[in-house]
């Protein structure tokens, strides 16, 4: 078994204030974990792998303690430290995070798997995102005139940068409680706070079943449709429908030229 890493001592802790660290598996160098904290913070993640009995085994503890039964010691690095608050390290942990998701999503590379079940602080709506997307978020362009048969769906979810193609598929496919009018769309697009986030071609539709989402036994009316995502109008992503809706309008769906 390897010996635990060494700690702070009080006087270093009392110079280092806050910090952001990194923990590296020294078998292939990979970074697996990014972290912040103070005191002895980053030791306790390094040293400890011990799951009580009923526990789930976050990919954070395996590794560790697949690293510990090797005989070795987890890499403790720390990346920056003298941070202020704990305000201000949540931004640097979080921009760290976005940035290795950014480089690589999938960890499929010989310099880090990320293993943190949370990207980051306020990663949702503060985190990394195109330039159209943050623009859009704060400043979207009104959307121009819509002249193709599309369903407007609001979506039951808050839409995020980080949101992946099935997530927001997901939220937008189904389940709707709608009428045969629904069969004269022929896209439909997902709005999230008055804006554009995702365009699908609809192919077929069919009620809610058993197995679904939300099914609910006997229920009726409620539908969701089969489609893929659509390039055909981009022109519309990203761009605010806000003024389509009158006050106070309530209906998670809406016709156009249907």
């Amino acid at each position: 078994m390897s010996e635990a890493n060494k700690e702070f001592t009080a006087y270093v802790i009392e110079q280092i204030g806050w910090y952001v660290y990194a923990l590296r598996d020294p078998r292939n160098g990979k970074v697996f974990y990014i972290g912040k904290g103070q005191g002895n913070r980053v030791f306790a993640h390094a040293n400890d792998a011990i799951v009580e009995e009923g526990d789930e085994v976050s990919q954070k503890i395996a590794i560790i303690k697949e690293i510990h039964n090797a005989g070795k010691k987890v890499d403790t690095q720390i990346i920056r430290h003298g941070i202020k608050t704990g305000n201000d390290a949540y931004v640097v942990e979080s921009a760290l995070i976005d940035l290795l998701y950014l480089l690589d999503k999938d960890g499929s590379n010989d310099l880090f798997q990320i293993t943190n079940l949370v990207k980051g602080h306020d990663y949702q709506t503060l985190g990394c995102m195109s330039t159209n997307a943050l623009i859009a978020q704060y400043d979207a362009e009104p959307c121009p005139e819509i002249t193709e048969p599309v369903m407007l769906f609001k979506i039951p979810v808050r839409w995020f940068p980080q949101m992946t193609q099935e997530e927001l598929f997901e939220s937008t496919h189904g389940w709707w409680k709608v009428g045969e009018r629904r069969n004269k769309a022929k896209y439909a697009l997902a709005v999230s706070a008055g804006v554009i986030r995702g365009i699908y071609e609809i192919d077929t539709w069919r009620p809610r079943a058993k197995g679904d989402r939300g099914f609910v036994e006997g229920e009726k009316g409620r539908f969701g449709f089969s489609g893929t995502p659509s390039s055909d109008l981009d022109k519309y992503l990203n761009k605010s429908v806000k003024h389509l809706y009158k006050v106070g309008e309530q209906s998670p769906f809406k016709y156009i030229n249907c």
